[in-house]
């Protein structure tokens, strides 16, 4: 039961952190990006960068709710479908 309370609180902050990506905001968050310079930043549209990361935390939250479900219903098959869609 520990460890659905653990993914579960992952979920929430992956699902938290795909909703500020989707709004466009948050690329000072995405590693590799904050650490560009100004100039290599602006060859970067950083709107579309946030958007296409938060279809990732999305699928990743997805995952990991996933495997909450699996572990709450002990079923083997929600954490193999969690597995193959991540």
């Amino acid at each position: 039961m520990g460890g659905a309370i653990a993914s579960f609180v992952m979920f929430i902050l992956f699902l938290i952190f795909a909703i500020f990506l989707s709004k466009g905001k948050g690329a000072f968050l995405l590693a590799g990006y904050n650490t560009m310079s100004d100039r290599d930043k602006d060859q970067y549209d950083e709107v579309a960068l946030c958007k296409f990361m938060a279809k990732i935390m999305y699928g990743f939250s997805f995952s990991v709710l996933l495997y909450v479900l699996s572990a709450l219903f002990e079923s083997d098959v929600l954490s193999t479908i969690g597995l193959i869609y991540c």
